[in-house]
């Protein structure tokens, strides 16, 4: 899908997914390019940092959008996400898996915090084109897959979900006062 979608009723020849159509691809397609891009300018726990930047501005937007019930529900789709790759060690390895500490940020965390944080919020806007939040969805899961894969592993929930929390400013006892702008 190169070009954006047109749900203008009044317009000549609207492309809205077709019935059944998913957006999923699309959200696939925008993680991939930034996990490629973010690689080329940082390490892996680079990486991991900007993808918890890009978790973090999802949550933030469905906070800001919906309300802390929604966003509750980002967090316990995340933590299940992690629940889910634990389970799946314990049970090829037969030991409980330990907890991945979240690396410190390196140089290049900056620059791929800025990579996620614009992939997190184009999957926004492919969200905003969709019938239901399916795309949002998909990144949520596709974030935290990534996550789990650069780090090797599930962290620490606590340790994740302070990030996840914290104002996007990197001060985390500072309020951000920036607004959250959808395209």
């Amino acid at each position: 899908m190169s070009e954006a979608l047109n749900d203008d009723p009044g317009a000549e020849a609207p492309n809205q997914p077709a019935e059944g159509e998913s957006l999923s691809p699309v959200v696939a397609a925008i993680l991939g390019t930034a996990v490629a891009a973010a690689a080329k300018r940082g390490a892996s726990g680079d990486v991991a940092r900007g993808l918890i930047a890009g978790l973090r501005v999802l949550r933030a937007t469905v906070e800001e959008e919906a309300g802390y019930t929604m966003a509750a529900a980002v967090d316990t789709a995340i933590r299940t996400r992690l629940l889910v790759d634990n389970l799946a060690k314990l049970r090829t390895t037969g030991q409980e898996p330990e907890a991945i500490p979240l690396p410190a940020p390196g140089p290049g965390a900056g620059a791929a915090a800025a990579i996620f944080e614009s992939a997190a919020e184009s999957c926004l806007t492919v969200n905003a084109h969709a019938e239901d939040n399916g795309p949002l969805e998909h990144a949520v899961f596709a974030f935290t897959t990534q996550l789990l894969q650069q780090l090797g592993g599930a962290p620490e929930w606590r340790s994740l979900v302070g990030e996840l929390r914290r104002a996007s400013g990197g001060n985390p006892d500072e309020e951000s006062d920036g607004e959250v702008t959808l395209h």
